[in-house]
């Protein structure tokens, strides 16, 4: 088991020593990536070819055509080549009822029956396809990834420190790390990737022509979808008030990109 343990944290170590610091688009703000973009597009190609997807659903030519306008405008800060190209990106309304959306790294953008109750009109579906291209383009998977292997490094390392410590002792410290981990690294860093997805959606959405007001009024009634939400802190979501609240001191800026006509 020690054999083991040290070989899982010799070969963590050796990955951490060659990850990339990378920026992300539009918002510039540097992470550390473990897991490469195309990895985690290889995985998510399998799982999105598991799902359940409504055949000859006519609403999904208005989510393809909301999502390649997305796709066209975001594509402006992609460099690297991190969204693929519109004729590349696959399209399927997911038979799920739950309110839920999202775009996977290589291209893929599902969107579920149960969100359609919530997306009457193109500048609703503009907020939910801007703020999950936005996660692709700022390559949220692999960084959460990335995260999580670090973690496991420094729960390794914890257990290795307290081997010579009684039961009680370690399973103390480990509870601690994982706490620690759980509330100061994990939750806030997903707290975040959600602003900077709003965030980036906005702009995303108004450069394609779509009206960035609907945002903030959307994602109000968004949230009348359930009751009873944990406090922001137990939260990978921020508070439905806090997202509200930057999404309108964001305005200005995604207005002042409005005009942006996207280009094929």
């Amino acid at each position: 088991m020690l054999k083991l343990k040290a070989q899982v944290t010799i070969g963590l170590s050796l990955l951490i020593l060659f990850a990339g610091c990378e920026t992300v688009p539009v918002s510039g703000r540097s992470q550390l990536l473990i897991v490469g973009n195309s990895e985690v597009a290889s995985m998510a190609a399998g799982e999105f070819s598991k799902m359940s997807k409504v055949q000859n659903d006519p609403r999904l030519e208005q989510i393809r055509r909301v999502g390649l306008n997305i796709v066209m405008a975001a594509r402006r800060d992609d460099p690297q080549g991190i969204l693929p190209p519109a004729s590349k990106w696959e399209f399927a309304i997911i038979n799920d009822k739950s309110p839920n959306a999202f775009a996977m790294p290589g291209g893929k953008i599902g969107f579920n029956v149960g969100m359609f109750p919530y997306a009457s009109t193109d500048d609703d579906v503009a907020v939910i396809l801007g703020h999950e291209v936005a996660h692709v383009i700022s390559r949220h998977s692999s960084e959460r990834i990335s995260q999580a292997l670090l973690v496991q490094v420094g729960a390794v390392a914890v257990d290795e420190a307290t081997k010579n410590k009684s039961a009680r002792t370690r399973q103390a410290w480990l509870t601690g790390f994982g706490l620690g981990a759980q509330f100061g690294v994990l939750l806030p860093f997903s707290r975040s990737h959600e602003s900077e997805a709003d965030h980036l959606g906005l702009i995303f959405m108004a450069r394609a022509g779509y009206n960035p007001e609907a945002a903030p009024l959307f994602w109000h009634r968004f949230s009348t979808a359930s009751t009873t939400k944990p406090p922001e802190f137990f939260s990978t979501h921020p508070a439905d008030e806090t997202r509200i609240r930057q999404l309108q001191g964001w305005m200005n800026e995604a207005k002042a990109q409005a005009k942006f006509t996207p280009n094929p």
